[in-house]
């Protein structure tokens, strides 16, 4: 029932932002396939605004996802009853912004940080076109009733690829600013650690 709720609250609110949303649209299509589409998006402040607001949005399915297909599911997961695993996994992706957002702030340079801010957000970009392409493609898979584990393992799938090319393109950014061994550095702590700690408790815990 909490979870049925949601998803209705979240559909009409999608809906009444649709308009919002297709203004949008071309803003985040420059943005993937260019890194200096990531500059204009970033330097309008309406573009921005919108931008940010359609992430948080979906952090709400994206929830969801990780909940009801188990994208995160370390061992003490199944211990706890439904609705306190849906709250764990809302904290896990808490844990998680909030880690690259003090990584952030402890690296940031004093001046001439204007790049690696662009560098540190251009992952709400990326966010929302993961989202864009994993919903139409758990639509189809629920539709067809493909197993658990196959759209599992196809989320997985779509979250390497939509990753690797963030990756790509905040490297770009970052190249801005910095190169050759202080760009990998920062690359490293600023993307690869987080993520390798959300990995690596899935696995241990």
């Amino acid at each position: 029932m909490l979870v049925n709720i949601i998803m209705v609250v979240f559909v009409a609110v999608a809906l009444a932002l649709l308009p919002t949303f297709f203004h949008l649209t071309p803003y985040l299509a420059d943005a993937v396939f260019r890194a200096r589409g990531s500059e204009a998006l970033e330097f309008s402040v309406r573009i921005t605004r919108d931008r940010d607001m359609f992430a948080y949005i979906l952090l709400v399915p994206a929830v969801l996802i990780m909940y009801r297909y188990r994208l995160y599911d370390p061992s003490f997961m199944h211990q706890l009853p439904m609705a306190w695993r849906l709250l764990a996994n809302a904290g896990v992706l808490g844990a998680y912004i909030t880690l690259r957002a003090v990584i952030y702030i402890i690296l940031k340079p004093r001046r001439r940080y204007e790049y690696f801010r662009l560098a540190h957000r251009v992952i709400y970009t990326f966010f929302i076109i993961f989202m864009l392409i994993a919903l139409p493609a758990l639509g189809v898979l629920t539709v067809v009733d493909a197993k658990d584990v196959i759209i599992r393992s196809v989320m997985y799938v779509l979250l390497v690829v939509v990753y690797f090319v963030f990756l790509i393109r905040k490297a770009q950014i970052l190249s801005l600013s910095c190169g050759g061994f202080a760009l990998f550095l920062y690359l490293c702590a600023l993307e690869l650690i987080p993520t390798a700690a959300l990995v690596v408790s899935a696995v241990v815990l």
